[in-house]
Formats: C-alpha cells, sequence, structure tokens
C-alpha cells in the first residue's frame, strides 16, 4: 500500500477530566477518565470525536450527533453514565468548566429548541382541539 492511500487521522491532544463523555473543542478532546476502563464504548467515542469539525457549528457535526450511528451500545453506555453520575453533564447545554469556562454545545441547544417547539407545540393544538 502506498503512503497516500493511508487514511490520516487528525493529532489532536486527548485530556482526561472528571466530567461528561467526550467533547471535540477543535484545539483539544476532553474525554471521561473513566471510559479508559470501557475500550468497547471508547474506541467508538473517540472515532466519533475525531469525525467532528473544528467549526463552531456546522450541518456535519449536528447529523454526526443526532442522525448517524456510531456502534456505540446505549444500554452500556447508560449503565456507565449511572455508575459515573459527572458523566451527565454531557447532557447539559451549557455549563461551566475551569480550563475552558462557560462552554455551549450548540447542537444540544438547537436539539432542545425543537423538542421545546414540538412539545409546546403538541400542547397547544392538544389542548385547542380535544
Amino acid at each position: 500500500m502506498t503512503l497516500n492511500k493511508i487514511p490520516l487521522i487528525p493529532i489532536i491532544p486527548i485530556v482526561k477530566v472528571n466530567h461528561g463523555i467526550a467533547n471535540n473543542f477543535g484545539s483539544h478532546i476532553e474525554i471521561n477518565k473513566n471510559l479508559i476502563h470501557y475500550p468497547h464504548l471508547l474506541n467508538p467515542i473517540l472515532r466519533h470525536e475525531f469525525s467532528h469539525t473544528k467549526k463552531f457549528f456546522s450541518y456535519q457535526d449536528f447529523k454526526l450527533d443526532f442522525l448517524e450511528s456510531d456502534n456505540i451500545n446505549q444500554k452500556d453506555m447508560l449503565k456507565f453514565m449511572v455508575k459515573h453520575p459527572k458523566s451527565f453533564t454531557q447532557l447539559l447545554p451549557i455549563y461551566w468548566s475551569r480550563k475552558n469556562g462557560f462552554v455551549y454545545d450548540i447542537n444540544l441547544i438547537v436539539m432542545y429548541l425543537i423538542f421545546g417547539f414540538v412539545f409546546i407545540t403538541t400542547i397547544y393544538f392538544g389542548g385547542k382541539y380535544l
């Protein structure tokens, strides 16, 4: 195989943290330090994080987070999150980090706005026409 056919993996520093599951900040990837003990979760999560772009918001990242399967066993992920409760901060659209200050997950904000709109619209039409 020639060198130009080998896929290149971007070299981004990986920082272990106590909270969340994993986040790609463009300059580095933060990953929960407890995932080291769960290689069946760690490997697909790292593949997922390396697949993100460095943009603040892109349709490709949104699609990657919410529409594409990452071969991550959701049952095992839930077990991990219950065993390590600080990982639930992954579900927060805005949180404070000592290292990064306020962190905004624009994909989660957009998804929560969509969920809220659907929920409020359903309640409105359900109350009006039932």
